[in-house]
């Protein structure tokens, strides 16, 4: 174990989820899982592997895991590493010792299965004396020698030929084997929990066996795998970072069960094309037979040739709709993202594969007159890395709002005029620019209606996938509070527009839509999801003047909003609008890092009861000459969301919705993070700070009736 171990011997483990141990920590999939664990609050993260000084090693402790060295082989490692760490949450993932490692497939499938074993048997052995109650995600794969002898039973011939030594898929039966074992053994067992997470092929096999290679005169590349014409389950081993939490989460529902991950279903041709699209390059996929494959000058290859036969047959199909749902609120990564995040790679440099890497100069803004648009042309023109040419649009461009967008720099910033109805005129405007950053009013643009919301995202969705130019879009989008209210049964009701329409918060799901609509289309996209703007807290929690029935003097109050009566308190996610203009020029510069991903924004998760506390002792708080410091009293009164709605009179007449949906911590939680943000953004202030840092605001002070 690293000295590091002893670093958390005093720490405070109050707020931890718990201690979580991941074998196989130099692996993709283990430091998948350790990223994942670690963000989502579990604490410490232990990382197991044979050789702590690997390159996977150094990367995982580098992600912030404790490192320590225990081989699957050993009984009396692995004992020590669950005795040690008393982790509840074991994350277990095995690798087969392909020839030359082992002299032959059958026997890398007997080693790893009998390891497997041997892994399974002694956590028993370390429950009969410690009694932790554990619970294990084994990373596996399919029992494919079984599969085909059901599939070849009644026929003359396998479905899949047996090699030599008798073996078929031997690194996917391997591991099967042990996760069947392993479910039987723990059965006995109500304490030690055990989740098989069945995994397709992962994109990463693109970089590998699979990479496409050029001809000589590296005029054209080609993927050759026995896939045939079949669709195939795909799947990111990044996603383990949603997935493994998820179901750590939920115990009892997972418990005991195999769960067959997938992202999507895609055709090597569609592979092929997607990388034709990325790097501008004549790839084509050629479609070898079984046995074609096996004779390949590659390690495996026999095996690998085995193993896409049975991907291509309809029993290897994995569940889509399982893999969402346990996902929920995020989405799987598609292939066209995760190539474009790894379009750097060494591995496709090695073999001429490079991506256009001229960087996004010439940007499009819609919505450039309003707050998240200003903040994005700011954050633009502030950026020292590279001088950006801003088109800002406006449906009239003579509106004082745009005149004073140009002006931020009259050189840099061209007023373009464009009206999300007119999807001809949002052609024009994206047409030669690299990059787009889109926002959609729903108040005042698309008149409070969500199906004219939806519609004006669509038709700049449209306009960026048909132009040649535009390489990535940001799209400023929101949760779909009424799916996320139907999965996570968060009990918000529906509210009804004026045309029968009903809805948990119209323009919320107005976005959402749009943004599932952008991501089907052959479009490089970053989704950022904005909180309550920390500038709004000013208009929310204006003090009122009321007349004190005691005294018969004016007093100022302070409404605080609360739920019903059950509600402690009501938790809101907030950050700066001024700090989405950095974020957004973060996420250009880096796009291909970001391509697919959903940035969920947020600084804080507060009260309203801790904002106007942080409001009352920052904004009334009066140093006088004599150096005394005085506060001038605001009586807060704890009042309902509905009658707190009424008497704001606010733009948003469902703000009390907004309420209910942010009321939600856990579930806003799974989308949006600080850490997350704080590396986008690292000088975004928590709201105390950033209160502190406009405490002389003008305007800020005049809304809450100060000079």
């Amino acid at each position: 174990m690293s000295s590091s171990t002893h670093e958390i011997a005093g720490a405070d483990l109050s707020e931890s989820r718990g201690v979580a141990l991941v074998f196989g920590a130099s692996t993709e999939n283990g430091q998948a899982a350790i990223e994942g664990l670690l963000d989502a609050g579990y604490f410490p993260v232990y990382g197991v592997t044979r050789d702590v000084t690997c390159v996977g090693a150094v990367e995982a402790s580098n992600r912030g895991c404790i490192l320590m060295e225990a081989d699957l082989a050993k009984p009396e490692s692995v004992a020590h590493a669950l005795t040690e760490t008393k982790a509840e949450f074991v994350f277990l993932v095995t690798t087969t010792d392909f020839p030359p490692n082992s002299e032959t497939y059958a026997e890398a499938e007997e080693k790893e299965y009998l390891a497997i074993k041997s892994f399974f048997y002694t956590l028993v052995k370390v429950y009969r004396e410690d009694q932790t109650c554990r619970h294990i995600i084994f990373s596996t794969l399919d029992n494919v020698k079984k599969i085909n002898e059901e599939l070849s039973y009644g026929h003359e011939t396998q479905y899949i030929n047996s090699l030599e030594d008798g073996s078929v898929c031997a690194h996917y039966t391997g591991k099967a084997r042990g996760g069947e074992y392993a479910m039987k053994l723990l059965g006995k067992y109500p304490d030690l929990s055990i989740t098989l997470l069945t995994l397709p092929f992962l994109h990463s096999n693109l970089m590998g066996f699979a990479i496409p290679l050029p001809n000589e005169a590296k005029t054209q590349w080609t993927i050759e795998a026995a896939f045939g014409e079949a669709s195939i389950d795909m799947f990111s081993a990044r996603d383990l970072t949603a997935l493994v939490p998820s179901i750590f989460g939920d115990r009892e529902l997972y418990d005991n069960y195999n769960v067959k991950v997938t992202a999507e279903e895609i055709t090597l041709y569609e592979v092929a094309t997607i990388f034709s699209d990325l790097y501008g390059k004549d790839v084509i996929y050629n479609p070898l037979t079984v046995n074609e494959m096996a004779e390949l000058d590659h390690p495996g290859a026999p095996c690998f040739a085995q193993m896409c036969k049975f991907l291509s047959h309809p029993r290897s199909v994995h569940d889509i709709d399982v893999t969402e749902a346990i996902m929920y609120p995020r989405k799987p990564q598609l292939f066209k993202d995760w190539l474009l995040t790894h379009s750097d790679n060494k591995a496709f440099e090695e073999v001429g594969l490079t991506a256009d890497e001229s960087p996004i100069i010439t940007v499009t803004v819609f919505g450039a007159t309003g707050k998240q648009g200003t903040s994005v042309i700011r954050g633009l023109l502030a950026d020292t890395r590279k001088e950006y040419i801003i088109r800002a649009t406006s449906r009239d461009i003579t509106q004082e709002k745009a005149l004073a967008v140009k002006l931020l720099d009259s050189e840099r910033v061209t007023l373009v005029q464009a009206n999300f109805d007119d999807i001809d005129s949002c052609a024009r405007a994206v047409d030669g620019a690299d990059g787009v950053f889109l926002v959609t009013d729903f108040f005042e643009g698309a008149g409070m209606d969500p199906i004219v919301e939806e519609a004006h995202a669509c038709n700049v969705i449209d306009a960026c996938e048909a132009a040649h130019s535009v390489r990535h879009l940001v799209f400023s989008t929101l949760e779909s509070i009424e799916d996320m209210n139907h999965h996570l049964d968060l009990g918000i009701p529906f509210i009804e527009d004026g045309k029968g329409r009903r809805s948990c918060f119209p323009q919320f799901d107005a976005k959402a839509r749009a943004a599932a609509y952008a991501r089907k289309k052959k479009l490089s996209c970053t989704f950022v999801l904005m909180p309550v703007y920390s500038e709004r807290f000013f208009e929310l929690l204006t003090p009122q003047l009321e007349l004190d029935e005691e005294t018969g003097k004016e007093k100022l109050v302070m409404h605080i909003p609360k739920g019903s009566p059950d509600d402690e308190e009501l938790a809101v996610m907030c950050m700066s609008v001024e700090k989405l203009g950095p974020a957004v020029a973060n996420i250009f510069d880096s796009y291909q890092v970001y391509a697919g991903h959903e940035i969920g924004l947020v600084t804080d998760f507060v009260t309203m009861s801790n904002v106007a506390e942080m409001i009352e002792d920052t904004f009334f708080e009066e140093t006088h000459v004599d150096g005394t410091v005085t506060k001038r009293k605001v009586e807060k009164k704890d009042v309902t969301v509905d009658s707190w709605v009424e008497k704001r009179e606010t733009v948003a007449k469902d703000m009390g919705q907004m309420f209910s949906f942010y009321s939600h911590t856990n579930a806003v939680q799974k989308r949006r993070s600080v850490a997350k943000t704080l590396e986008l953004v690292p000088d975004a202030k928590p709201l105390k700070e950033w209160l502190q840092q406009n405490k002389d605001n003008v305007a800020f002070r005049q809304s809450l009736g100060l000079r």
